[in-house]
């Protein structure tokens, strides 16, 4: 009966095949009929004309009809507008996948804590992706009040079935004993590095998991969905990226839970067609797998290094700060806060100094997850010694979301070369906690883009999905106008962008930042055809007007993305997975 399924099933996939076949790229292409920015500065230009997928020439429409041969293929941009190709800097593509098949808990889909618990109810009588539960988005700083589960409310909702709950920035979790067993955790089990199991006044877990070493170790125990069906749904979080308008995203290390998760991301991110480019960090422990994986060059993936956490999350009190936390209901009465705390390094200066070396001598990049100006101060002395120790002017580190970067610590990353890629989506999501958080003084530093922008250091934005919904758009109009989701004062509205600048952030200076400035990030001749295409132009429109620009489609080195929600690769996919749970 199995095989007969399977069997229907491609017949099905065979008269669709015609129909359902990704577009290939044709030799020579002229691109035309709207505004094409080419971000080498403000220039514009008429046409493009790409050979091979690579760009042979940029100007008038007379230029390029004399420089193409006349079967070239005419690309009618319709009045809209192309730009390079959008790139994402900053995400990690398996968490994303994985967690959009989690029972949604976000305060995006729920109103209140009721309602949140409805959910996880249903859910604990349905099937998922594994025998667990796993719901993803519990977010106190969105939906207040919130208070957290408690361990005894998640074993009376799943007394026997494992379940966690991670929060929306996944440096905090809850898990009930199910969970816990699972994972081998008991009130003797020591905190991991970086992390912590949460204990009551008797020394009993709690069912809290505080940071990603704590989290990770109780998702390792999660039984792992088939390999066919995590290439799916890694394969569906690509067409995401590609469906949004990104052509490139720099996957910030592996998180998430597979049985080989670099074997499964070089597996999606190197296959011919590809949605997207991928520039792989990975943990350094993971380093070594990552280059035999990657021993063979291809042309849509790449490993560019490592990323390390320096500190947490300042949501749940995990980034390091300079000063104390501010003293408000949403610290003391939600987080938990004791009063003077500022968070913790994660490393001391000699073990960041020596995993900074380590990158330094060997040649590859370190990206690094600093919030608080302690974390950040951190890294860069580390960065700075490792310079001397072993200079190489051609190799550049990056710092990561840097909340509340110092205008000294900007002036100082901006002199040793170090690339700055800020998490602005904070403003627009969280906006509205942070003066209860850090005060209104650091409120109005926060995330401060413009400030780094006037140093000249290499300045990106990024989305860090699953952190927050994948828009490219959303978050341009944040770097520009500084609002608040919910309304209210912008925050620190002498960090706003200009359009063009905050448009450079995700082009031309997200490919400094990879190192792959000589390939993409403008539309000039000599580099690659990487092109998204928008309805209208991004640099003409209002912040509003931005959040809703519809994205036309995407090309990769002159091929057209397909961005279809059902196509032959699509099918074939689901036609592994099936036959592959159907056989288990």
């Amino acid at each position: 009966m199995k095989r007969l399924i399977v069997t229907a099933l491609a017949f099905l996939l065979l008269a669709w095949g015609i129909s359902l076949r990704a577009p290939s790229a044709p030799q020579h292409q002229i691109f035309h009929g709207g505004t094409i920015r080419t971000m080498a500065g403000d220039a514009t230009v008429e046409a493009v004309y790409v050979r091979d997928g690579v760009i042979i020439a940029a100007g008038s429409r007379a230029e390029i009809d004399a420089a193409a041969p006349w079967n070239a293929k005419r690309v009618n941009l319709l009045g809209g507008t192309l730009v390079p190709g959008l790139i994402e800097p900053h995400t990690h593509p398996l968490a994303s996948a994985q967690l959009g098949a989690a029972v949604d808990v976000s305060g995006v889909s729920h109103a209140s804590r009721d309602e949140i618990m409805d959910t996880l109810r249903r859910a604990a009588g349905q099937r998922g992706l594994t025998p667990w539960i796993i719901a993803f988005g519990w977010d106190p700083a969105m939906l207040d009040p919130l208070p957290p589960p408690s361990l005894a409310e998640l074993d009376a909702i799943a007394p026997e079935r494992p379940m966690i709950i991670l929060t929306q920035m996944m440096h905090e979790a809850f898990a009930n004993s199910a969970a816990l067993a699972a994972a081998g955790l008991g009130s003797t089990t020591p905190d991991p590095e970086n992390g912590q199991f949460e204990r009551d006044a008797d020394g009993n877990l709690t069912g809290r998991l505080i940071e990603i070493s704590a989290i990770g170790q109780v998702m390792a125990a999660m039984p792992q969905a088939g390999d066919a069906a995590m290439n799916l749904l890694l394969n569906l979080q690509y067409d995401a990226y590609a469906r949004a308008g990104y052509t490139t995203i720099g996957a910030a290390s592996i998180v998430g839970n597979a049985r080989d998760p670099l074997a499964l991301l070089h597996d999606v991110a190197s296959q011919p067609r590809a949605p997207v480019n991928t520039v792989l960090y990975t943990a350094p422990v993971r380093r070594a797998h990552a280059l035999d994986l990657w021993a063979t060059p291809n042309p849509n993936t790449s490993l560019a290094g490592v990323k390390i956490w320096m500190d947490g999350s300042p949501f749940i009190g995990g980034a390091a700060l300079a000063e104390p936390y501010q003293r408000s209901h949403f610290t003391e009465d939600v987080l938990d806060l004791a009063p003077g705390w500022r968070g913790a390094v994660n490393y001391s200066q000699a073990d960041a100094d020596a995993l900074v070396l380590a990158a330094q001598r060997g040649g590859y990049q370190i990206a690094i997850h600093a919030q608080g100006e302690p974390a950040i101060e951190t890294a860069l002395n580390a960065i700075e010694a490792a310079r001397l120790a072993a200079p190489d002017p051609t190799l550049h580190h990056r710092l990561e979301h840097l909340a509340l970067i110092t205008p000294a610590q900007i002036e100082r990353a901006a002199r040793l070369g170090v690339s700055l890629g800020f998490f602005v989506d904070h403003v627009w999501f969280y906006g509205h906690i942070l003066p209860e958080l850090v005060g209104p003084e650091r409120t109005a530093r926060y995330m401060p883009v413009g400030a780094a922008f006037a140093s000249g250091a290499v300045v990106t934005l990024h989305g860090d999905h699953p952190a927050t919904p994948i828009d490219p758009m959303r978050t341009l109009a944040t770097a520009i106008e500084r609002q608040p989701r919910g309304g209210g004062d912008p925050i620190g509205p002498d960090q706003r962008l200009s359009p063009q600048r905050a448009l450079e952030a995700m082009t031309i200076n997200a490919a400094r930042q990879l190192g792959l400035e000589a390939e993409i990030g403008t539309i000039e001749p000599g580099k690659r055809a990487d092109f998204t295409w928008l309805a209208r132009d991004p640099l003409s429109l209002d912040a509003g007007e931005l959040r809703t620009l519809e994205v036309r489609g995407t090309w990769i080195a002159g091929r057209p993305v397909d961005t279809r929600t059902i196509t032959l690769r699509h099918a074939g996919l689901v036609l592994k997975a099936i036959w592959s749970s159907l056989t288990a």
